[in-house]
């Protein structure tokens, strides 16, 4: 069975149940249906000759995006969703990696990007009544591609990854089985849908026929009125919502949270708030999907971790020959899971690299626990070699971040005639500069090795299309804080 075969039979068991709730719109499984069905013949009109089809899908977020992405994906086609933050050399270079069949726009997709290319189709029309007779497509098998995504991690160029239906299948029964919801609950990722995150939230949601609330944009103020009961966020929304939101709010809701550790401060301001709520964290990545969770109580236990491995997730940690290290020795973290991506778009060496005979690694650096949990310090790549001596940015940067006065700051390596390579670090203050006391803290608090030979301040820092900040970027301007 292909995600989406569901929708079919909530048609019929429960015609009226809301599938989407936007703004003040309610589309019901009845409606949704027929708008998958009728894009569906649209699709076939403009069939090229391979098969499966490539879609690519410049939409925002709206109701639409979902009609396409599942017309799409029922038919045994693979869906592209495009961002409309990428910069328009990220598009063009993108759209020749994805080569789509059929490209498909939105009036809410900026027009600089839509239009470049010379031939696309509108969704609105699409969704105009098709002269055929209308007869849905349902696909079976579990083994096709459906997905192709783009990583937006803080360092290189985009990377297409593809997804097929089984590895999303069996993640939903995971997330269902850890996180104790189903097809009764409302669920909300106010995210933007062109991004694993929230496209992972909607399309289990409407696959088991529970309700899905889509925001156009992110609104901090969404639970004011919101009935959601699971939310998937990351932690700068979830910093938002505390800001924007009365409370506090008594019903339960099970926050899902992923992207980044929640500061806990933020973690106990939002079990104040949300009194009845449980919050879960976990740890994943476009290519492995789920690897660990944390629930309250893991948390409190152990506050640096992420957690512990979902069911039927194996991880193991090695060396640099890939022999297995002992727990608490740091090492890069080994996957080996159901819920695996099927490889990168015409990049069989990176999929190798990703997809190796000891389990799937993206270059996570950690260790494990006598209990099994697992704790994060960076990424392989990242890591700089100063004195002989290993050093972790991120964990350089956690400690860094305890200053109440730092608003950003990232942590690079720098070719060094003595040390070979020498941390500096670069510091967004949020109002007053507070470098003395900054320096001191990492003093303290990190081994001497470890502590930037360098401080230097800045006013703005650049980003990915997901708002990180481009560690690519930063070092290809280094110079001018060095020189």
């Amino acid at each position: 069975m292909g995600i989406g075969k569901n929708i079919k039979e909530m048609t019929l068991r429960n015609p009226e149940k809301p599938a989407i709730l936007y703004e003040d719109q309610v589309i019901t499984y009845t409606e949704f249906h027929r708008n998958i069905c009728q894009i569906q013949q649209h699709l076939l009109s403009l069939k090229r000759e391979s098969n499966p089809q490539k879609v690519a899908i410049l939409i925002g977020n709206e109701p639409a995006f979902l009609e396409l992405y599942f017309a799409v994906i029922t038919l045994g086609w693979i869906a592209i969703p495009f961002d409309p933050k990428w910069s328009k050399r990220e598009f063009v270079g993108i759209m020749q990696t994805a080569e789509p069949d059929i490209i498909i726009t939105s009036k809410h997709f900026p027009r600089s990007l839509s239009t470049i290319f010379e031939k696309s189709y509108e969704i609105e029309t699409l969704k105009k009544p098709s002269p055929n007779k209308m007869v849905c497509e349902w696909n079976e098998n579990s083994n096709k591609p459906f997905y192709l995504g783009f990583t937006s991690g803080s360092t290189g160029t985009p990377k297409g990854f593809i997804r097929n239906h089984e590895s999303w299948l069996t993640s939903f029964a995971v997330a269902e089985n850890v996180f104790q919801y189903n097809q009764e609950d409302i669920m909300l990722a106010p995210g933007p849908l062109c991004h694993s995150l929230s496209l992972f939230a909607a399309t289990h949601a409407l696959h088991i026929g529970a309700t899905f609330q889509l925001t156009a944009t992110f609104n901090p103020e969404v639970l004011n009125d919101s009935e959601a009961t699971v939310v998937y966020a990351v932690p700068t929304m979830i910093h938002r919502f505390l800001q924007q939101t009365v409370y506090p709010i008594q019903k339960r809701i099970t926050f899902l949270l992923s992207g980044a550790k929640l500061h806990p401060e933020l973690r106990t301001k939002l079990q104040h708030s949300f009194p009845n709520s449980v919050v879960y964290e976990y740890f994943g990545a476009s290519e492995l999907s789920f690897i660990t969770y944390a629930s309250n109580a893991v948390t409190q236990q152990h506050p640096d971790s992420v957690g512990k491995p979902f069911p039927s997730v194996k991880i193991t940690i090695r060396d640099q020959e890939m022999q297995q290290v002992p727990n608490g020795e740091i090492g890069e973290i080994f996957i080996e899971s159901d819920f695996l991506f099927t490889g990168y778009v015409n990049n069989p060496e990176e999929t190798s690299n990703v997809l190796t005979k000891h389990g799937a690694t993206v270059g996570d650096l950690g260790f494990i626990d006598d209990t099994g949990i697992l704790t994060v310090i960076g990424r392989k790549k990242n890591m700089l070699i100063s004195g002989g001596l290993n050093i972790y940015p991120e964990e350089v940067e956690k400690v860094m971040k305890e200053i109440e006065s730092v608003q950003e700051l990232v942590v690079i390596g720098v070719t060094d005639d003595y040390w070979g390579q020498k941390a500096i670090a670069l510091v967004k203050w949020k109002h007053q500069a507070e470098l003395e006391k900054l320096k001191a803290h990492c003093k303290t608090h990190l081994a001497t090795y470890k502590c930037p030979k360098e401080f230097h301040e800045v006013d703005h820092f650049p980003y990915t299309s997901t708002g990180k900040i481009s560690r690519k970027d930063v070092e290809l301007q280094i110079a001018r804080y060095t020189s």
